[in-house]
């Protein structure tokens, strides 16, 4: 199956599905506000996309790139698909869209005491059988504490923080810095 990428404007017939999984997906810390994202969308948000598998509606992707770095904001995949192996494919599709590009992510550090520990590893898990590894870093942006992950080479703490900085611009980046610490 091929999976293919449609960017999300407020023409797009699953508006309302994207923005729905995005609200329900994603834990309040890495959610932008509702009436900030359907702002973003009605001209298109740069690399945000609708996500399709022969041409019906599984899920959505948000990456950023940088250079070299495709970095992976969100994917989600709608909850109707999920165990079908549409996330496995989406990657796939994404590494021969950006081949010879680095690909990273960030998810939860895995914590024991978190209420969502299982989940935590089966998603590292996850990652880990689709080629991502640990970059050697983690980020803590505001609420959260993430790993990086990385497929196709290795990452810098320098190299992070220069595309975290291009992420959240001139004026956003001056309030929020990342901070990035070797595991």
């Amino acid at each position: 199956m091929n999976i293919t990428f449609y960017p999300v404007n407020s023409n797009n017939a699953n508006y309302i599905e994207v923005i729905d999984l995005y609200k329900e997906a994603f834990p309040e810390a890495r959610k932008v506000p509702k009436w900030l994202l359907k702002y973003k969308l009605r001209n298109g948000k740069i690399g945000l996309s609708a996500l399709y598998s022969e041409n019906v509606w599984i899920g959505l992707i948000h990456i950023t790139e940088y250079e070299d770095i495709v970095f992976i904001q969100s994917l989600a995949i709608a909850e109707f698909n999920r165990s079908k192996g549409f996330g496995s494919q989406v990657l796939d599709s994404l590494k021969s869209l950006h081949s010879g590009k680095r690909i990273v992510l960030n998810i939860e550090v895995i914590e024991d005491e978190a209420s969502n520990y299982k989940q935590r590893v089966k998603r590292k898990a996850f990652y880990e059988n689709n080629g991502f590894l640990s970059s050697g870093f983690t980020v803590k942006e505001p609420g959260e504490n993430l790993e990086m992950l990385i497929f196709g080479g290795a990452i810098t703490k320098i190299e992070i923080e220069s595309m975290y900085k291009k992420l959240f611009g001139s004026i956003l980046g001056l309030f929020l810095k990342p901070e990035v610490t070797q595991i």
